[in-house]
């Protein structure tokens, strides 16, 4: 007989453990299942006492489990996602002010000058077309002869000039330009194109340069007065119009051959709070920029086949400085004496402090960028506080609604009662403008 291997007999007896052990858990499972069949029919059996009845199984006792405290991951984790709308609100929220944030110091780090000749001489040349006496003449033609341009500025009388001279900035010059003579401007705009295309010869041995005609810059001179429209006669509806109208239109007429030939660019500057929201009693003020909105539209279709990039600045409310006070500017401030009786009106309401309007940086960096950059080419400009929001209020707002923002029906009883109020003395009606509240009040000679 022959001999088995070991590890034969080994495999054989541990085949045999496996089966006898799962024999006897199939015969204990069995059992089991049968014991607990006969303890339930007993428990379910209605006659027999309940002496006999074998008692029902304990009810398991829960553990309690004790919350360990999250962390500020695990707790921030949790939180975002059980508020997954709350948490996408607040990213767009902090990403997009950050971008802003980011974006607008960027804008302000950028060094803005313009080109200049191979000799260092400056060829940029910038027509301000705006009053010598307005302090945003004086403040953007400082600006712009600061960054490398030569500014030159439109001026009707021998005072004017003398008011430009006074700079004491041999780039900041007057121009001679008298609107109301058709011959006298053709004469200075001919005159000034000579200039333009002659080379300059700033040294003795240095190379001759060309200068150019970068961009012609308009803006109203003087805010329209602040009246009912029956309280204006025809004769100041002339004034109004030809003074804010048929001046910038006939300052382009005289420039427009010279920009085509340049390929310049044409700014306008407008205020846009008034004409977006046309309140009572400003009538003169959005008639003059409803007209100028579309004679831009048009003039820009006609002109930009030409090559002359049109860009229109809506401006906003701006924080002018003590420096650039006046009453009748295109930028009212806040040191102006119409904002100091609106700051009175407003603390009297419950308002503390007024909305402070944006730095005149904002437009200096804007302007020169649409110059030299070419930016907002043949479009629109948003620059100063509220001159976005307004617009849209002012397209798709009701007027019902805008008209109670302003409190129309508070201003227009003001008005009547200021109005009796004046019939007897001189008086002088000015314009309070501060962003919000706009009315009329009379001041005594």
């Amino acid at each position: 007989m022959d001999s088995v291997p070991l590890h034969d007999l080994t495999s054989e007896m541990s085949n045999i453990l496996d089966s006898a052990n799962s024999f006897t858990e199939a015969i204990d499972r069995h059992f089991e299942s049968v014991g607990r069949s006969f303890r339930d029919a007993f428990r379910d059996t209605p006659w027999l006492p309940d002496s006999i009845k074998p008692k029902p199984p304990p009810i398991p006792q829960r553990v309690p489990v004790v919350a360990m405290p999250l962390g500020y991951f695990e707790a921030t984790r949790t939180w975002v996602s059980e508020h997954r709308a709350w948490t996408a609100a607040v990213v767009a929220f902090v990403g997009t002010s950050a971008f802003i944030v980011w974006r607008r110091r960027r804008n302000d780090r950028v060094k803005r000058r313009a080109g200049r000749a191979k000799n260092g001489s400056r060829t940029e040349v910038v027509v301000l077309a705006g009053s010598p006496h307005s302090p945003l003449t004086r403040s953007l033609s400082l600006d712009l002869e600061r960054r490398g341009f030569i500014v030159y500025i439109p001026v009707s009388t021998l005072s004017e000039e003398q008011l430009v001279q006074s700079e004491s900035r041999a780039d900041i010059r007057p121009l001679t330009m008298d609107i109301t003579s058709l011959s006298s401007t053709e004469e200075t705009i001919h005159k000034f194109s000579t200039h333009i295309n002659t080379p300059q010869h700033p040294l003795t041995n240095a190379p001759p340069h060309n200068l150019h005609l970068t961009s012609l810059v308009l803006f109203p001179a003087l805010t329209p007065p602040v009246s009912l429209v029956t309280s204006l006669p025809p004769p100041d509806w002339s004034d109004i119009l030809n003074t804010n109208l048929v001046t910038p239109f006939t300052t382009i007429h005289a420039f427009l051959p010279l920009l085509v030939s340049q390929k310049s660019s044409l700014l306008f500057l407008n205020p846009s709070i008034v004409p977006s929201l046309t309140p009572p009693s400003h009538a003169a003020e959005s008639v003059i920029g409803g007209a100028l909105n579309q004679y831009i539209s048009t003039l820009r279709r006609e002109v930009q086949v030409q090559g002359v990039n049109v860009v229109q600045f809506s401006l906003g409310h701006f924080d002018c400085g003590p420096t650039l006070s006046d009453s009748q500017q295109l930028v009212p401030s806040q040191y102006s004496p119409r904002a100091e009786f609106a700051r009175r009106r407003l603390e009297q309401k419950g308002v503390e402090k007024p909305v402070k309007g944006q730095s005149l940086r904002e437009l200096h960096n804007a302007l020169f960028d649409a110059i030299v950059r070419g930016k907002g080419r043949n479009g629109t400009i948003f620059v100063g506080r509220g001159a976005r929001s307004y617009d849209l209020v002012g397209k798709w707002v009701p007027d019902e609604i805008v008209g109670w923002m302003m409190g129309a029906a508070k201003t227009s009883g003001l008005e009547m009662r200021e109005k009796k109020g004046s019939v007897e003395g001189s008086t002088e009606w000015e314009k309070v403008d501060n962003g919000d509240d706009r009315y009329v009040y009379p001041r005594n000679r």
